[in-house]
């Protein structure tokens, strides 16, 4: 989780809070949490006012998780529809996004899908300082593996066991896992909007 530095002048915790809002504007929200999130920076501001700093910041914290949820709800909106004849389920991410928070925090998204006796999970990576880091990384697992890298939709997937795994603009990483068949991966990706994924 994102913490806030409070070795500041109190007059500045206006404007924190001000940056705050903002990025609430710009992570398209649903009603319901920005009315959540709207409530929280309120009382934080409220506690802030009666001299109660640490339950400000406790106030701004969970209104940065917010932002964060929100953020990811938006990401989730890439993944795609199963196919004739397959079923989605949304993926488990708690834990994954403990572990994102260990690395400088991002947002994390997943699907599982089963059919036709397979199954395959999408999972997508976005937001974190790790991702750009990766790049290099999954082509040279391409090349030890001596496989042939997969371009789909101008992204160059590199595949390892039964994962394949590509990065849209230094900044999503796309991850599809399973013991699906490599057709029914592409197939899957080929699906996708990833170069919507470059606006994210």
């Amino acid at each position: 989780m994102l913490l806030w530095n409070w070795e500041v002048e109190p007059v500045r915790f206006s404007k924190i809070s001000a940056l705050v809002c903002a990025g609430a504007l710009s992570v398209g929200a649903v009603p319901a949490q920005a009315d959540e999130f709207t409530d929280v920076v309120n009382e934080a501001l409220l506690a802030y006012e009666e001299g109660d700093i640490e339950g400000a910041k406790e106030e701004l914290d969970y209104a940065v998780t917010l932002l964060a949820d929100m953020k990811s709800e938006t990401l989730r909106e890439f993944l795609p529809e199963a196919l004739d004849g397959w079923t989605r389920t949304e993926g488990d991410t708690d834990g994954a996004g403990m572990g994102m928070a260990m690395f400088g925090g991002g947002n994390v998204v997943a699907a599982e899908y089963t059919g036709n006796g397979e199954n395959l999970t999408i999972t997508l990576v976005a937001n974190s300082p790790m991702v750009s880091s990766l790049g290099a990384m999954i082509t040279g697992m391409a090349s030890m593996g001596g496989g042939k890298p997969i371009r789909i939709q101008r992204v160059t997937f590199a595949q390892n066991d039964e994962e394949l795994q590509g990065i849209v603009d230094d900044r999503v990483l796309v991850t599809v896992s399973g013991d699906a068949s490599l057709e029914t991966k592409k197939a899957y990706l080929e699906t996708m909007d990833l170069r919507g994924l470059r606006d994210f």
